[in-house]
């Protein structure tokens, strides 16, 4: 039967948890969806439009990537077979100078002796028909003028100028260049032969062609890579630019990057976005599940507070659907940092908000200053709400998480260096979006506490007040009850500090564990007067009746009252399902006088619940211990710490605590922490004279 009790809330904790994260998906996609516009290409915008992130020009890029590729100059290589045959066609072309030259030697033998001009026409000619090239006659008649060591030397020089010009990588536009250089160098060096220079020239001008032969797979890879480099850097657009101006013309370049940006669409509908955006949401829930699962085996959560965190949750996400839409700094998920404090405590509230804050970040375009100014409001209203040793008024809870955003904007714009109008937008909307969130939080704290009926700290701090109904009634009709209720809360403040519980819920849950003694008063020791005891009228079963019902008394009476839940389990959980020995001796010397099998102990147990969290057990041993030190009279700690340990030992060898999550070291820490207190319970005071 108990199993399918707590299995019966797990299941409905992960529906709820399920039909939340496809709620969460649903609006955080409506909410991060840009405005879409209805343009193609050619239309006429009717209104500025401006850029709502960052993003990569992919058209520009294109096009200047292309600009890049196309203008790439061809390569050329160095080829040593066009070297060398351009070396060698000099050689020709003296070849047949030479030859020429012969004939002109022996025509002087005849009576018609070639002249110089005559020569130069028929090596021109020779030229011609034997190489191809055209050549001025006039520029070659003094090779022909010249004696023949002279033309040796010629010959020799122009063809070495010729090997020099070719060793380095010729192309057309530098070839002239290269026979220029030569020449002069020639010139120089030679003046004495200077006047054959020009000969020389037009030689090497019209035999020597360029060396160097077109690339093409160096070329196509040179163009790739210039290509590839402009699109590895591409155009970015900085959030804020002006895309579009009202009365242009959407052009593709601004049609592109209106698609880029999302603004286009067909529908309202976007897959893609769509599958983004489950991606991420699911990301953040899962890890939000590991820790709620981590977590739940620390503590239990009652169905209504889970159901109203949800609620909350969802409420602050779906606001930002339309917040954001007003402005990127206008968030309220310090509302929810406060009230998941509130019922939580400040590392739930803190975990669970920054949750929240990732989640609805998308519908806020993903800002940095956002994030940032309200992670710290989400920190502070954690810290400040979820604190349970001091009172914290609403003031400061107001008061000082929104100082802190407001510095958190001031620093932040301070750092990035905005001008004064964006420094005023940010204090506003900061300011604002704060002191909001928590008067909002605040004023609707009674309804969560009606709806929840949780123990939260103000509600606790207002239940310890002496002036509460019950425990003025606890103080009038069983004032032994109401003495031995505040030592137990004495004892179970400083044991749950020691451990790390509650120590609030543990205090005012003690103030009231007792209170179904309200039913029947006079039937408990600590209230009777007067030696009357109402138990030596009635039977032994009577009296265990009596004794065994308060915790359900307490119970409904608690229930009556509007206690939180969280009391009212401690209340229904502070015997267990314990006996009161007294009784139960006394049942078995009545049934050994007479010679009956001993009673069986079932029909002596509390009915009510092993303890469930470490905040029931503490109170649990904490009035256990009180009621034994109280009623053998120890005096000393020492005797108190052996009685602690043996009614310790005693609640785990009934089973009594395997279900409260109290480790052996957090047992040690109670006891330490109970010594504490009863050792200035215990003190030895002055004695005053008469």
């Amino acid at each position: 039967m108990s199993n399918n009790k707590s299995v019966k809330p797990k299941f409905h904790q992960i529906i709820s948890l399920v039909l939340a994260t496809l709620t969460v998906v649903f609006l955080v996609f409506y909410g991060s969806l840009p405005v879409s516009y209805d343009y193609e290409v050619g239309s006429i915008a009717n209104q500025d439009i401006y850029a709502p992130r960052t993003f990569a020009d992919s058209y520009e890029t294109e096009r200047r990537a292309i600009i890049a590729r196309d203008t790439v100059e061809d390569i050329f290589v160095r080829s040593d077979k066009q070297s060398e045959e351009s070396i060698d066609r000099v050689d020709d072309f003296f070849d047949l100078a030479e030859q020429v030259r012969k004939d002109v030697t022996q025509s002087r033998n005849t009576s018609t002796p070639m002249a110089p001009a005559e020569a130069a026409r028929k090596l021109a000619d020779s030229v011609d028909q034997t190489m191809g090239e055209k050549v001025e006659s006039e520029e070659l008649v003094v090779l022909f003028e010249m004696s023949n060591p002279t033309f040796t030397y010629i010959r020799e020089k122009t063809t070495s100028l010729a090997e020099l010009i070719m060793l380095g990588d010729v192309n057309d536009a530098e070839l002239s260049g290269k026979i220029e250089e030569q020449i002069d160098s020639f010139r120089s060096s030679n003046p004495s032969y200077s006047k054959f220079s020009e000969a020389m020239r037009i030689v090497l001008s019209t035999m020597l062609e360029p060396n160097t032969v077109y690339d093409e797979e160096a070329t196509a890879d040179s163009a790739n890579n210039a290509y590839t480099a402009v699109k590895n850097e591409p155009v970015m657009v900085e959030k804020g630019s002006r895309l579009v101006e009202a009365g242009s013309i959407i052009d593709e370049h601004v049609y592109s990057n209106l698609v880029e940006l999302e603004l286009i669409r067909e529908s309202s509908f976007d897959f893609v976005i769509f599958l983004r955006t489950l991606l991420y949401v699911l990301i953040i829930s899962a890890c939000a599940l590991v820790y709620l699962n981590i977590e739940r085996k620390k503590r239990k959560i009652s169905m209504p507070i889970f159901y109203m965190l949800i609620v909350t949750f969802l409420i602050t996400i779906g606001a930002s659907v339309y917040l954001s839409s007003v402005s990127t700094l206008l968030c309220i998920v310090v509302f929810f940092a406060t009230v998941c404090a509130t019922y939580l405590g400040t590392q739930d509230g803190i975990i669970l908000s920054v949750i929240n804050l990732l989640l609805v970040w998308p519908m806020y375009s993903f800002e940095p200053e956002m994030f940032f100014i309200t992670l710290v409001g989400v920190v502070l209203c954690s810290i400040f709400a979820g604190r349970t040793d001091k009172i914290i008024n609403n003031a400061a809870l107001i008061f000082f998480p929104t100082i802190a955003t407001v510095g958190a904007s001031f620093i932040y714009n301070f750092l990035i260096g905005n001008t004064r109008t964006e420094y005023l937008n940010s204090f506003i909307y900061s300011f604002v979006s704060c002191i909001a969130s928590l008067v909002a939080a605040i004023g609707l704290s009674p309804i969560y506490e009606l709806v929840s009926n949780a123990a939260s700290p103000v509600k606790l701090i207002s239940l310890s007040q002496p002036g509460q109904h019950l425990l003025k009634r606890l103080f009038l009709e069983a004032s032994g009850t109401h003495s031995h209720s505040m030592m137990v809360a004495n004892l179970a403040d400083s044991a749950a500090e020691a451990i790390g519980a509650d120590s609030l819920l543990c205090k005012v849950a003690a103030y009231y564990h007792d209170i179904g003694k309200l039913e029947n008063p006079e039937y408990f020791t600590e209230n009777q007067h007067g030696g009357v005891n109402p138990h030596d009228s009635l039977t032994t079963m009577e009296s265990v009746a009596i004794i065994t019902k308060h915790p359900e008394d307490g119970v409904k009476l608690a229930k009556k009252e509007r206690l939180p839940n969280a009391i009212i389990k401690i209340i229904d959980e502070h015997h267990g399902t314990t006996y009161p020995s007294y009784f139960y001796r006394k049942a078995v010397e009545e049934a050994k006088a007479r010679g009956l099998e001993p009673p069986d102990i079932n029909n002596f147990r509390y009915r009510g619940h092993i303890p469930s969290s470490r905040e029931s057990a503490v109170v649990m041993i904490a009035d256990t211990c009180e009621a034994a030190v109280r009623s053998m009279k120890i005096t000393d700690v020492q005797g108190a710490e052996q009685l602690i340990r043996a009614l310790i030992k005693d609640k785990i060898d009934q089973d009594q605590l395997s279900n409260s999550g109290l480790s052996f070291d957090d047992i040690e820490k109670i006891v330490v922490a109970f010594k504490q207190v009863y050792a200035g319970v215990f003190h030895e005071r002055i004695k005053y004279p008469e």
